[in-house]
């Protein structure tokens, strides 16, 4: 089934996390650091990046994002000690959600078959048996996770060059759809089997995994389900914003205004981008703090458009009139 395109902040393979979750200091001088950390890494100017890092984080450390950046410019830098000591950090902050950062953004690929890969696989494995998570388990949704993006992640630039509605994007939906048929299948029998799959059984890198395939299922699947991926939220097993995500789907199929801002349409006839519906929208960034989602601008600058509610609602009443109208004429044809 075709739904609109969103992003999750886990899955963004260029991005970075900062476009969906909070910094982690609301310390003005904070951010200016981390961002100029991570610019100096790209641009491989090692000393400056650890300089930042370390200025960062005399006012907070509990990102693993940063502090693996960091932790890549002192290997780069060649200063061991201070890498051990990262690597340490990061892992300690989040030994899953580290080893995902590392395999899927672009500012890590540089290190591929090095000795920092080594390291990190080390340092995975170690503190994956100590967590006493399943590791067949872990492996299998490595598989399931790749198959689940596959090729939604080429969707946005086959969209843009050849149309939403066009022979190209079909065939890309008739293969993930396929994906997520075999997928679905399989995370459900797991969910009945064992209850929610979360960071207990498969460590924090895989803890959204199994909601990311009930989000890509049936609105029939997804109800079924919703109450179970609460409850492991409730428990830690899961984050918040999955839950955010699931219900803003449901609440968008069975025609209702989403709660958090996470579904995006595009207009029929301008291809104009603008969020599905919102219940609260002067309030919605108060609403998306809760579950730990950032400002919906940052996420609208996905799409690169603006969020402006007042423009959003007079785009959401205009979609509504063109679906009603095309009901209509559908409605009298079949008279």
């Amino acid at each position: 089934m075709r739904t609109t395109l969103i992003f999750i902040s886990l899955f963004i393979a260029s991005g970075s996390l900062s476009a969906q979750q909070t910094f982690a200091s609301d310390d003005p001088n904070y951010k200016p650091l981390v961002v100029a950390g991570e610019a100096a890494l790209k641009s491989m100017k090692y000393d400056s990046c650890m300089h930042y890092y370390k200025e960062a984080f005399k006012i907070k450390q509990t990102s693993y994002l940063s502090t693996l950046r960091n932790a890549a410019c002192a290997y780069s830098a060649d200063d061991k000690d201070y890498l051990a000591e990262q690597l340490k950090i990061s892992f300690d902050l989040s030994w899953g959600g580290s080893k995902s950062i590392y395999d899927n953004y672009p500012e890590f690929e540089y290190l591929k078959d090095t000795e920092f890969d080594k390291i990190i696989n080390k340092m995975y494995l170690e503190y994956a048996e100590e967590a006493g998570v399943d590791l067949a388990l872990m492996e299998e949704f490595d598989n399931i996770r790749f198959e689940d993006q596959r090729y939604r992640q080429e969707m946005g630039a086959v969209e843009k060059e050849y149309g939403w509605e066009s022979p190209q994007m079909d065939s890309l939906w008739v293969l993930q759809n396929e994906a997520d048929s075999i997928n679905t299948k399989r995370i459900c029998e797991l969910i009945d089997e064992k209850g929610y799959p979360g960071r207990s059984l498969v460590g924090d890198s895989h803890a959204s995994t199994a909601f990311l395939v009930i989000q890509h299922a049936d609105l029939e699947i997804q109800e079924k389900y919703l109450p179970i991926i609460t409850k492991a939220a409730d428990d830690g097993e899961v984050s918040w914003s999955s839950v955010a995500l699931l219900l803003d789907r449901i609440n968008i199929r069975n025609g209702r205004p989403q709660v958090y801002g996470s579904q995006v349409s595009t207009h029929p006839e301008t291809g104009e981008y603008f969020f599905s519906e919102i219940a609260e929208p002067y309030k919605v960034d108060s609403i998306r703090a809760t579950v730990g989602l950032g400002p919906l601008q940052s996420y609208a600058d996905n799409w690169e458009f603006t969020w402006d509610p007042e423009r959003n609602k007079e785009l959401v009443e205009e979609v509504k009139a063109i679906k009603a109208k095309e009901e209509a004429e559908k409605e009298k044809e079949d008279k």
